[in-house]
């Protein structure tokens, strides 16, 4: 899969009415490219490092070479970054293997840089029976300050169809529920072939 066909199959304005579309990397619907600036294969070692495939999930990556990348932030109507990523047909199951076999057994992750800011909770959904394979779960980022903690939810939903896995990410509020929008979700998968 080239970037190219990854980048024709992002939502577009038509698919997803009353939401602005800000293109984080691939192509924008006027052409521009935005450059990939994080190479997801150099991510850091975290720990405990049976949490390392949570954390790259976190970054829409993986252990596994990625052949091209779209990353979409939506806001308006909805607020939800989409993310699709083309990885070889023998490394994509894999991708979401690994995210699997890792969720139950992560209880909590300090991120790599100063050790202020982490993630806990993971709680497992059920098998939302999306795509060839999915994954579906919620987390919460807890960052430290001066101020004290402040800890926010997250909603996660990894989709496999074929080699392509698309990247479902929302952020709620301390104290709000994240909730992904099903509608966003199915535009997307239904452009994928």
């Amino acid at each position: 899969m080239t970037q190219q066909q990854i980048d024709s199959y992002v939502l577009t304005q038509k698919d997803v009415p009353g939401d602005k579309i800000s293109t984080m990397a691939g192509r924008t619907t006027d052409g521009t490219e935005i450059p990939v600036t994080l190479s997801t294969g150099n991510l850091p070692r975290i720990s405990p490092k049976g949490c390392q495939h949570v954390y790259e999930n976190a970054q829409h990556g993986s252990a596994y070479r990625q052949y091209a990348l779209a990353d979409d932030l939506l806001s308006g109507r909805h607020n939800v970054e989409v993310a699709l990523i083309a990885y070889r047909p023998a490394d994509a199951p894999k991708v979401l293997a690994d995210l699997q076999a890792a969720l139950p057994q992560c209880t909590a992750y300090a991120g790599p840089v100063d050790m202020t800011e982490g993630f806990e909770h993971p709680q497992v959904l059920p098998d939302p029976h999306l795509g060839d394979q999915a994954v579906e779960y919620r987390i919460v980022e807890k960052v430290d300050d001066q101020e004290g903690t402040l800890r926010a939810p997250f909603h996660f939903l990894v989709v496999r169809k074929g080699s392509v896995i698309a990247w479902f990410m929302a952020q709620g509020f301390p104290g709000k529920a994240a909730v992904l929008p099903m509608d966003v979700i199915n535009a997307q998968l239904a452009k994928l072939p």
